[in-house]
């Protein structure tokens, strides 16, 4: 945050004060301290670094790589945030269309396109063959939010100016910044004759727009239920944090003529004090509970609950979620659904399972203790065999009428699976390559060489 800026306005003070901005907006630290909703937090990391890259290659300038590094992180920590940044960055792109006739930019961006899609290969390729293999809860309709949860969940204006008595979360954008926010009605005029004036309509456009988005005002319904998998409106939050963190450092800039670091110290502080302040509004948890006491991975029968680390179990096949109470009270063995059969000298250790087992008529189906995902190696007397989901869920074989085999059971990865980490590796080694030769001075190019010789 601090580069990007300081990059955009040629000013190392403003860059300082920006930052500062970002990491105490109140929603920040909701996100951090309350929430605790690591993807989302994290994802505050990668979001400057997408703008920072844009910027370096729209400016012609070395470190456009800098984009593949952000996105990538985005993609692998939150992937809503990705996709919400990606539109951000999308419209900051369309604001700059006219540097896309440089050949140089147009091809560096296209390069910056397939780096983040190939070194991310080893994560969007299992996720999209392991949802076109069968039906998993979180792809469900309603299943992360309903209609009425999603516009129950939208803020009133007030919201963004106040956090009431015992509220759980803290919303508000905070006095400081709200007050400096509105110093842009003074600023905008010379903000329009600086060289970042692009810049600061976009986003001060978007910023507040992201503020909109968060109530109850904002017309959701008119996009039906596309955007239910948000959950929350006020997650728009992140993009105003970003946008206005920005605004209101260089409405400060613009507007205190001798602009030093001094001011920076004294803003920052009453941010700071502000912020602080707002903990008295926030209920105390007195009763916490030991980490090493929760009963994570512990399977109830009811489907609110949050179980094995996932809240609503959204992850898990949706025969499996619908088929909870067979799955709290079935023993941690091999089952025959239909059919007639043996099983003996069972040994099971993690996701590899060995045993003999037996089939006394066609057609015979035997479940294994597994939730069923893609991956998993079943082999009779060691020739590989067909494996597919039980109606509960779990990972499951027919064999028609045979003698005793040894089964052996074991995950590892599919093919495509296997194949996209290689992909990812050779990007990955591609990527740094691209680096050392294309975004770095001619000296330092040399020298490399002269050090592989």
């Amino acid at each position: 945050m601090y580069t990007f800026v300081s990059k955009l306005t040629n000013n190392k003070i403003t860059g300082v004060l920006s930052s500062i901005f970002y990491v105490t907006m109140p929603y920040h630290l909701t996100d951090m301290y309350i929430r605790n909703a690591i993807g989302e937090f994290l994802s505050y990391i990668f979001i400057p670094l997408v703008f920072l890259g844009l910027y370096k290659l729209f400016q012609k300038e070395k470190g456009d790589w800098i984009l593949c590094l952000g996105a990538v992180g985005l993609l692998l920590t939150h992937n809503l945030m990705t996709f919400l940044t990606a539109i951000m960055a999308f419209i900051y792109l369309c604001t700059n269309f006219s540097k896309l006739k440089n050949k140089n930019v147009l091809k560096k961006l296209f390069l910056n396109i397939v780096f983040i899609t190939c070194i991310s290969a080893f994560f969007w390729i299992p996720m999209l063959q392991t949802k076109l293999s069968g039906e998993y809860q979180v792809y469900q309709e309603d299943a992360m939010a309903t209609s009425d949860s999603f516009t129950e969940s939208a803020l009133d204006l007030k919201d963004l100016f106040f956090t009431q008595k015992n509220a759980t979360h803290v919303f508000e954008i905070g006095l400081p910044i709200i007050v400096i926010i509105c110093l842009s009605i003074f600023a905008i005029k010379r903000a329009i004759q600086s060289t970042y004036k692009k810049e600061y309509i976009l986003f001060l456009c978007l910023g507040l727009l992201c503020l909109f988005m968060c109530t109850k005002y904002f017309p959701w319904n008119l996009f039906g239920n596309i955007f239910e998998i948000l959950q929350f409106p006020w997650r728009m939050l992140v993009f105003a944090n970003f946008f206005l963190a920005i605004i209101c450092a260089l409405n400060i800039e613009i507007l205190i003529k001798n602009f030093n670091i001094k001011d920076v110290i004294f803003f920052s502080t009453i941010c700071v004090i502000c912020t602080i302040l707002l903990k008295g509004f926030l209920p105390t948890d007195t009763e916490i509970v030991d980490i090493n006491q929760w009963s994570i991975g512990v399977l109830t029968e009811n489907k609110n609950d949050v179980i094995a680390g996932m809240g609503k179990s959204e992850y898990l096949p949706v025969n499996f979620n619908n088929n909870r109470n067979y799955i709290l009270h079935r023993e941690n063995s091999v089952y025959i659904l239909n059919g007639v059969g043996k099983i003996d000298e069972l040994k099971k250790s993690g996701q590899s399972l060995n045993c003999k087992i037996e089939a006394l008529e066609d057609n015979t189906i035997f479940e294994f203790p597994y939730t069923y995902y893609p991956g998993y190696t079943v082999t009779l007397n060691g020739v590989e065999i067909d494996s597919f989901q039980s109606p509960n869920g779990l990972l499951a074989i027919s064999l028609n009428k045979t003698e005793q085999s040894d089964i052996a059971i074991h995950y590892t990865g599919t093919t495509i699976m296997q194949l996209s980490k290689i992909l990812s590796i050779i990007s990955i080694i591609c990527f740094i390559f691209y680096i050392i030769f294309f975004n770095t001075d001619i000296q330092i190019k040399n020298k490399f060489l002269k050090i592989k010789k």
